[in-house]
């Protein structure tokens, strides 16, 4: 399909090289996260972080907040900021996939008591998709309807799996795929981070490795709203990594979509690390 690109109103710029050789020198890393023609505030959060300077180490996390006054941007900023901290923090004494779990329930367990200690963000939670490469070998932890995919030889494929009602009846055969993707409670979460005593994320059991000319993309809901599957492949398949996400933002406006839209894209072996760009509305970490 036809994207929608302007070049005088960029909000995802090129990335920047750094001064310090060997920093991220497997990937380059685009971020973009907009509230949108019809929200008014952004629940959005994205962030990410390189670890151990020359080595090939990354963590990157979307998410999507939920609660009334302003509570899902604070939820989804502190799931950002606890996922990054306790993974930096701790990334020596754990494997990844335990790291990853032990960050999700840190991050669930703080969200909860935050909530409580406070009315007005009581109940409050958020989706959380995060990817950590280490040593060129890449893990997914996730919980909710934000998404992780791969962009593999031309083949698209999603490597998380949606927490919701909808996609579990579809899984047990009740609905077909199209019912679940136009189903009017397709939003309906089964878990999240911060809204249930208990959390069951999906961490991957076992890292795969990270191939030259992968493409790692990670979004929230209002992404995959705005464009179909076919769309954020046609997207991904562009030769210039530093246009995919101006395009994405530059259309889901045009389609008036009416949810916050956030996404991370992973460029594997580019040569050079990425700064997320500078817009008017994002909450990038």
């Amino acid at each position: 399909m036809k994207f929608l690109f302007s070049k005088k109103n960029n909000k995802v710029t090129d990335s920047a090289k750094t001064g310090q050789s060997g920093i991220a020198n497997f990937c380059e890393v685009y971020a973009v996260s907009e509230t949108g023609p019809v929200r008014n505030h952004n629940e959005d959060s994205i962030g990410f972080s390189f670890l151990e300077n020359d080595k090939k180490n990354l963590i990157a996390v979307v998410a999507d907040g939920m609660g009334g006054h302003n509570a899902g941007e604070v939820a989804s900023k502190m799931a950002c900021d606890l996922l990054l901290d306790y993974c930096v923090e701790n990334w020596k004494q754990y494997a990844p996939e335990t790291l990853l779990h032990k960050a999700f329930m840190k991050a669930h367990q703080e969200i909860i008591e935050t909530g409580n200690s406070n009315s007005e963000q009581k109940g409050m939670g958020t989706t959380a998709t995060a990817v950590i490469i280490k040593q060129d070998v890449c893990y997914i932890g996730h919980i909710g309807d934000s998404r992780a995919y791969l962009l593999r030889n031309s083949n698209l494929k999603q490597l998380s799996r949606d927490h919701t009602l909808v996609n579990q009846m579809f899984e047990s055969g009740e609905i077909t795929e199209q019912e679940r993707d136009q189903h009017p409670m397709k939003n309906v979460l089964l878990q999240a981070l911060g809204t249930t005593p208990t959390i069951e994320p999906q961490i991957s059991a076992d890292g795969w490795a990270i191939q030259k000319g992968d493409r790692l993309f990670l979004c929230s809901d209002g992404v995959y709203d705005a464009l179909s599957v076919e769309d954020i492949k046609d997207l991904l398949l562009m030769k210039q990594p530093e246009f995919v996400l101006e395009c994405l933002s530059t259309t889901a406006t045009s389609r008036n979509v009416s949810d916050n839209f956030s996404a991370l894209l992973i460029d594997i072996s580019t040569g050079m690390q990425s700064i997320p760009s500078v817009t008017k509305e994002q909450n990038i970490i």
